[in-house]
């Protein structure tokens, strides 16, 4: 016989459990803000696309703009040896987020940039630290990556093209 406080413990702890997974943001609902100011839907930013580099990078992190520099430099000729789109997305908040327009400006990027207004699409890919890579297939993390030294863009390359080669 279950006593009756914990069968309403075990009621409260199901509705905490519903509640959470309910309020977590799907990957395709996430929203992010382009440079120009404008908040979009995730979804709406990759609907053409089915292979997708994501790079979670902040302004105050030496490495993530070293390692979205090293990948701008090979940016054009990674496109013309394969379809996918690049997006270089901040986690800054508040007042750093004023900095990310200019930062991508400044470094001349060729891809696009956006910010993770709510850290929602963090959270919907679980990313954790920074720099952080994620090739997404049709909407799914297909391969992560965290952390950057010289030539691990060269790695996401080839790890871009062999995923992309798969059917």
């Amino acid at each position: 016989m279950i006593f009756p406080q914990k069968k309403i413990a075990s009621i409260i702890c199901c509705i905490l459990i519903f509640c959470c997974t309910r309020a977590q943001t799907t990957l395709s609902a996430a929203q992010i803000k382009t440079t120009r100011g404008t908040v979009i839907p995730f979804s709406t930013a990759v609907q053409k696309d089915s292979l997708v580099l994501v790079c979670f990078w902040a302004t105050t992190s030496d490495v993530s703009i070293n390692e979205l520099n090293a990948i701008n430099a090979k940016y054009e000729k990674w496109k013309q040896g394969l379809s996918f789109k690049l997006m270089a997305v901040a986690v800054d908040e508040g007042k750093l987020a004023n900095r990310v327009k200019a930062l991508a400006n400044m470094n001349d990027w060729k891809f696009d940039v956006y910010t993770d207004i709510n850290g929602e699409l963090r959270a919907a890919l679980h990313s954790g630290n920074l720099p952080q890579s994620l090739i997404l297939k049709n909407n799914e993390v297909i391969y992560e990556l965290s952390g950057y030294e010289a030539g691990t863009e060269d790695y996401l390359y080839r790890k871009l093209r062999e995923i992309a080669a798969k059917k």
